[in-house]
């Protein structure tokens, strides 16, 4: 028995290392093409590679920009990891974070807001909210047979649109064609953990997140359906699980979890406000964040950290130096091809070797002249 679970352990530490090899050599490669794009578009490239890979950690208010956008792509990569868990493809994360802020910005705004517990209703009702967000396009597939990437996608647009609207129109806002809210009080505003930053209780609620959704995946019996469900629907169904309970079931958890970050938007040091397009489509990244990390939960914060990080470098690069902050699209587009295809360190040694092999010996080549 041990033997049998010894033998476990290393072919999980295997597939352990194949995939930090994998994401690692992407993320090589794509840094590599990153510098020869800034080489060819920059005047002062090594200055602006520089900016890219080193200004961020010196400051620490740049620091603080980092931790921020690691915590929230956490969440993103979260909510999309439990959907493709099942098989799915729902798109609908950025308009659950849309109709979470909304509803965590209606109880701000309220005389709740003002009281002690501004916060955890406030997080209590845009998770509730995106939850609800989430179990739409899954029930239509479910009983209507309506294709669930279009009916998310389309559920994003009149979630975006609505809050915009609300925005103008409804919610109260400082004076007439500001297209902010009024702040929220102090006690709906989550606290910082670190002075001067936008680190605050998101960070924590991030760890939580992953901690919950891991326990949920391996350790419950919800978490073992939704694995068959996503490896082979069918034979789930024959073994007597209900896989479209299963498959509505991950799509409302990934509701709550976009509705969770709705809230982290609008009531953290961020904003701590509703504002129009508040997100900058940071929600629709987390397929990236996703994709690399396998739709492994523990696996998901570590992918958000190296991204998060290049997603800020981008940004200061572009506001210190020459080179448009697209640039970092084009790594993003590489990571994803290498990694979401048959890409491996494996590959290109074999594709080495093979290329070594069918190479003419100096002796082959002298015997063939004869």
């Amino acid at each position: 028995m041990s033997s049998i679970s010894g033998t476990n352990k290393s072919s999980r530490w295997s597939a352990v290392r194949k995939e930090i090899g994998r994401a690692g050599g992407a993320l090589l490669i794509s840094l590599i093409v990153t510098f020869v794009i800034v080489l060819l578009t920059s005047k002062d490239p090594l200055g602006a590679f520089e900016q890219l890979l080193t200004q961020l950690p010196q400051k620490t208010r740049t620091f603080g920009y980092w931790i921020d956008d690691v915590a929230k792509l956490t969440i993103t990569g979260l909510a999309f990891s439990l959907v493709f868990q099942a098989r799915q493809f729902s798109m609908g994360v950025q308009g659950q974070v849309y109709i979470g802020a909304l509803a965590a910005t209606y109880v701000a705004l309220s005389p709740l807001g003002a009281s002690w517990a501004g916060i955890p209703l406030g997080i209590a009702a845009a998770m509730l909210a995106g939850a609800v967000y989430g179990f739409l396009p899954g029930i239509a597939k479910a009983k209507l047979g309506a294709n669930e990437i279009v009916s998310s996608l389309m559920l994003n647009y009149v979630a975006i649109e609505l809050c915009n609207f609300l925005v103008r129109t409804n919610l109260p806002k400082p004076q007439a064609g500001v297209l902010t809210t009024n702040d929220f009080p102090d006690s709906a505003v989550f606290p910082m953990l670190v002075d001067k930053t936008r680190i605050d209780l998101g960070l924590i609620l991030a760890i939580v997140a992953v901690l919950v959704v891991w326990f949920a995946v391996y350790r419950t019996s919800w978490g073992l359906k939704l694995r068959l469900v996503g490896h082979n629907a069918r034979f789930a169904e024959y073994s007597g699980i209900k896989s479209t309970f299963i498959m509505v079931s991950a799509m409302t958890a990934s509701g709550a979890l976009g509705g969770l970050l709705g809230s982290m938007f609008v009531q953290g040091q961020t904003y701590g406000k509703l504002t129009v397009l508040f997100e900058g489509n940071l929600a629709f990244e987390g397929i990236l964040v996703a994709i690399v990390a396998r739709s492994r939960p523990l696996a998901v914060p570590i992918v958000a950290l190296f991204y998060g990080y290049l997603r800020q470098g981008a940004q200061l690069m572009n506001i210190r130096t020459d080179v448009p902050a697209e640039v970092i699209g084009v790594v993003t587009a590489i990571i994803i091809l290498l990694v979401s295809s048959s890409y491996s360190l494996a590959f290109l040694k074999r594709l080495f070797r093979r290329g070594v092999a069918t190479a003419p010996t100096p002796a082959a080549a002298a015997g063939a002249a004869k």
